[in-house]
């Protein structure tokens, strides 16, 4: 179990679409998420919850990042956010996958815009490796709605995520040198697309305190799941917790 304070990374991250908060808000959240590696575990972390969102500056836990432009329509911002996603090989399942190298999250940045209709809204944005770990290059579009039904508020989302050829390869492939340390079939990927769907819940318990949940499924493409070292056909993620606005 992971316990930090998400108050270490003070660099913005973007609040959910349409997310309505006050300049301040603190909470605590909880996160469940599996593995896409072949290994027997589920990684779980508690974690205090930050939000800080003037029109201008925004911090969103692990994100955060300047509005460059916003307004009811149009938002475009530049981010930077924290990629958690990680193998520690000492977790692996069997001495070959714990003979390989670990993979180590990163620090992204990059742009987002999003164009708001009253049918939902279109969200893309682009993200490129700081730390030099894998020097890969990434990106989303995604489409979402909002349904409010009194205190229950609902965000549908449906999209895809894509990573380079650079980025899989980090944190999927599998070198010469590994392989024959390991066993395991060396392998190189290319870029691919990951489809995903997710759904925000938030409920108001009051004016001040709120409720959300948020589940999120990503389907692995042909491109991940033959990797050695990929022993899923998918990643799911499931988070919790309460905020309180200032």
């Amino acid at each position: 179990m992971k316990i930090f304070p998400y108050l270490i990374l003070l660099i913005p991250v973007a609040n959910p679409v349409w997310a309505q908060i006050s300049d301040l808000s603190l909470g605590l959240g909880g996160t469940l998420e599996t593995s896409a590696y072949n290994m027997r575990y589920r990684d779980y972390s508690v974690l205090p919850v930050l939000n800080y969102d003037d029109d201008t500056w925004y911090l969103d836990g692990a994100e955060a990042g300047y509005y460059l432009i916003n307004n009811d329509v149009n938002e475009l911002k530049i981010k930077t956010y924290y990629d958690f996603t990680s193998y520690n090989s000492n977790l692996g399942h069997g001495d070959a996958m714990r003979s390989l190298k670990d993979r180590h999250g990163s620090l992204m940045a990059g742009f987002s815009y999003q164009y708001t209709t009253g049918y939902g809204a279109v969200h893309t944005q682009v993200a490129a490796d700081t730390l030099g770990r894998s020097k890969g290059l990434v990106g989303e579009v995604s489409y979402l709605n909002m349904l409010t039904f009194n205190s229950l508020t609902l965000v549908p989302e449906i999209g895809g995520a894509w990573a380079n050829a650079q980025q899989n390869r980090y944190y999927y492939g599998i070198s010469r040198h590994e392989s024959h340390r390991s066993g395991l079939r060396a392998y190189h990927p290319h870029g691919s697309i990951t489809p995903f769907v997710a759904l925000t819940v938030n409920y108001s318990l009051s004016k001040k305190w709120n409720f959300y949940t948020k589940f999120r499924s990503d389907f692995l493409p042909s491109e991940l799941r033959d990797s050695p070292m990929v022993g899923h056909d998918g990643i799911y993620s499931y988070s919790l917790g309460v905020i309180y606005d200032f």
